[in-house]
Parts: structure tokens; sequence; C-alpha cells
């Protein structure tokens, strides 16, 4: 199931069919299995993926709005069973050298399979199927570079815009906001990866080690907010403070990352891809 455009694909819109078919049906066949709780990550990723494919397209894409936003409700039904999940391996990460964080830890019941657990799973795969369906007849206005171009230099830019907002007031909200945006970029990354793999390839490992890193941060926030609902008061304040001392070191590296990463003007980097979308093409 290759999450990249393929020498095959006969235009943009097959590219876009194709992907984001395997893709939903990936997750629906995944949510309907007995142990379909326990994969919520992989589930929450595949619809991520499609809407970064969708971002890719999206300025000659009619129906992007519609359904990205269709996506983005079907992944909210599900987000609640991967949030404890999220914190108790957070937790567990940071626990030695905390013994707060380890008592966080260990007041953290085990999500178990419930009805409502299952209902959730239910309605999330027979509303990813609607999409499914949809997205056979899914079509892209233009073909070639000039129907990938105009995408990928908005979702760029905007992870500028982003990053130096974060840079001017490095709020949780705003180190979150600028890793979704971070995060789309690494998914055209990886779709545009044939067009010249060796320079792709590390491209997309850097946005990956950065788009990490803000998800680290994110973590911890939501740790963060928390710990005074499963800690004692100076305990939950021990913890938070040490968690942003955390949060300071990652802050620097991401800053150090995303300096270099997005440094180049959205349409310069539309220009010198496109150029090795061409050079591929012609191979």
């Amino acid at each position: 199931m290759p999450y990249r455009l393929q020498a095959d694909d006969t235009d943009t819109t097959a590219m876009l069919r194709r992907i984001a078919t395997e893709e939903l049906s990936f997750a629906v066949e995944l949510a309907r299995k007995p142990e379909g709780a326990a994969h919520i990550h992989e589930l929450r990723k595949a619809t991520k993926k499609t809407r970064g494919l969708l971002r890719l397209v999206a300025p000659r894409f009619e129906s992007f709005a519609k359904e990205n936003a269709a996506l983005r409700d079907a992944a909210a039904g599900i987000a609640q069973l991967r949030d404890a999940e999220v914190m108790r391996e957070t937790l567990q990460g940071i626990a030695q050298g905390s013994a707060e964080a380890e008592l966080m830890h260990e007041r953290l019941s085990d999500v178990t399979a419930t009805a409502l657990q299952h209902e959730a799973l239910e309605t999330f795969a027979q509303n990813i199927a609607t999409i499914r369906d949809r997205a056979a007849h899914w079509s892209v206005i233009g073909k070639g570079w000039k129907a990938l171009a105009p995408g990928l230099s908005k979702s760029y830019a905007r992870a500028q815009a982003r990053m130096a907002r974060a840079q001017h007031d490095p709020t949780d909200e705003a180190l979150h906001a600028w890793r979704s945006r971070t995060k789309h970029h690494w998914y055209h990354t990886r779709l545009l990866e044939p067009i010249w793999p060796e320079k792709m390839q590390g491209h997309a490992q850097i946005v990956d080690t950065l788009g990490e890193l803000l998800g680290q941060h994110h973590d911890l926030a939501v740790l963060a907010e928390a710990a005074p609902t499963h800690l004692p008061h100076d305990a939950a304040r021990a913890l938070r403070h040490h968690l942003r001392q955390i949060q300071k070191t990652q802050e620097a590296e991401a800053f150090r990352l995303g300096s270099r990463l997005f440094a180049e003007p959205p349409e310069a980097l539309a220009d010198r891809w496109g150029r090795w979308f061409k050079l591929w093409r012609a191979g």
C-alpha cells in the first residue's frame, strides 16, 4: 500500500483516488477487527495521511472543504480513545527521574474494551467507508505538476507562518499548530518521494524528526493540563515544572531544525521540486 506517486498513475486524479481508497479501506478493515481498540493510533494516522493527500491537491479539488471536514469529524469520534493511551506512554517515558510522573502513571487505569469503545469504532468505520466510496469519484482539475504545485506551496507557506508565530509567542497552542502544518509538509514529501528518492528521503527524515519533536511537546502539554486531576497539588505543580523544563529543550531544537527546513521561499521549493517531477516523468 505505497503512500506515494507511482509511475503507473495515469494522472493526478488517478493518484488521488488510488491512495485515498487504499488508506480508507485499510482504516475500515482495521476498525472492525476484534482488537480494533488496540489500533487507535493507526486508524487516526490513516485519516491524517488522507487529509495530507487532500491538502496537496486542495486548490485543484473542489470538494476539499467537505471531504477534509468529514475526515476530521470521523477521527474526532475516536480521539478520546487515543488520549489516555498517549498519556500513559508519555508518562512511562519520563517516569525515571520524576517521582510525580511515576505516581501519575500508576494512577492512570488502563483503557479496557467497552461497549462504548466498540460503538465508537463502528461509527468511525461507517463514516470512513462512506468517504471511501465517494473517493472513487473524486476528481482534480488539471494534470501533472500544475495540479500539485499550488497545494505544495500553500502548505509549505502555512508551515512557515506557523513557525514564525510560535517563535514570537511559544505557547503550547502555537507549537501544536506549527506541528500540524509541519505534518502536512511531511506527507507531501512522502507522496512526492519518487521524483528523486535520494533527495526526498533525506528531506522527509528531517521533517519527520521535527514533527515528532513537536508531537512530544504537545503530549507533555496534555500531561501538564491533566496532572491536577490525578495528583495532589504539590505533586502536580512539581510535575508541571519538570515537564516545562523538557519542553524548553524541545523548543530550542525544534526552532533550530525549522529555521533551516523552512528557510526557502515556497515558490522556489515548488519550482525546484517541479523540475525533478518533470525529469522523473520523462524518465
